[in-house]
């Protein structure tokens, strides 16, 4: 047991519980801390209650960097996993990704993607028909809400600029040299509703530009164009993708670039249940 888990929460108070239970699972686990973060719920009261005794940081200031930040200055082991409050990852499949973290040549892990539509609605779900299929979802850690990093690759990406939205992105960015371990499978919710779901994307293309990440690759016309090409996708649902993504770069517009880390409770367990 010698990995080092950082979990940045705010107001997660209806999944940190679950969280923790299920990092308590976990056999490679030595070090856990929950960093809430302009929490205004029971997030830290709930983590501080619960049998496995996290280290629990609380931080005024909402921003999800900040929080890996505070947390991360923490830790001491390798490797170092940083694991939103709101998705699902088994203990099991944390011990996967720990153990391809320590294979020679490998600076990082993250898990296969398994997107839960349940409660979606139909341009969700649409949406989510052309996004599965695109090719930078299955070799980029941005969206999995899970990375797992070894000494070398952490010296590079920590700490975090203190502005950062995207910060699986920018780990992608800096850490070519990472395994997906099919083995492990991370349980990512979508949105219900379509305001959501722009919102979402919106933090996603907020937080790329702020990398000097282009939003579009992997994700642009041309790519998209393909996959109906050969009919990896159908011409409506490749339209409503189309869509939504360009509502979430006018959103961005709108705000002046100023979209920060929110709380989507449209895909909240406790919402969805």
């Amino acid at each position: 047991m010698d990995m080092d888990v950082v979990v940045p929460a705010h107001n997660e108070e209806f999944g940190i519980t679950g969280c923790l239970d299920r990092l308590a699972e976990s056999t490679q686990v030595n070090r856990v801390v929950v960093v809430a973060n302009g929490c205004a719920d029971r997030t830290a009261e709930l983590a501080r209650a619960h049998f496995s005794a996290p280290i629990v940081i609380e931080v005024e200031q909402p921003g999800k960097a900040g929080a890996l930040n505070a947390g991360d200055a923490v830790c001491v082991d390798f490797p170092r996993a940083y694991i939103d409050a709101d998705i699902e990852l088994g203990g099991a499949d944390l011990d996967a990704l720990a153990h391809a973290a320590r294979e020679p040549g490998v600076e990082a892990s993250i898990p296969a993607a398994r997107l839960d539509l349940t409660g979606a609605s139909w341009l969700v779900r649409r949406y989510y028909a052309v996004w599965q299929r695109l090719p930078s979802v299955h070799s980029s850690s941005a969206g999995r809400g899970v990375y797992v990093l070894g000494r070398d690759a952490h010296e590079r990406v920590f700490p975090l600029p203190a502005d950062l939205i995207s910060d699986d992105g920018y780990v992608s960015r800096l850490v070519p040299v990472r395994a997906v371990v099919d083995s492990a499978r991370v349980t990512i919710a979508a949105p219900r509703d379509l305001r959501s779901l722009v919102r979402r994307r919106a933090r996603v293309h907020s937080g790329n530009a702020r990398i000097q990440q282009s939003s579009a690759a992997g994700t642009g016309l041309a790519t998209v164009l393909g996959l109906v090409r050969t009919r990896q996708a159908y011409l409506l649902d490749a339209a409503v993708f189309v869509g939504v993504t360009l509502l979430a770069r006018l959103w961005v517009s709108a705000h002046r670039g100023e979209v920060g880390w929110g709380t989507d409770h449209s895909s909240r367990t406790a919402v969805r249940a």
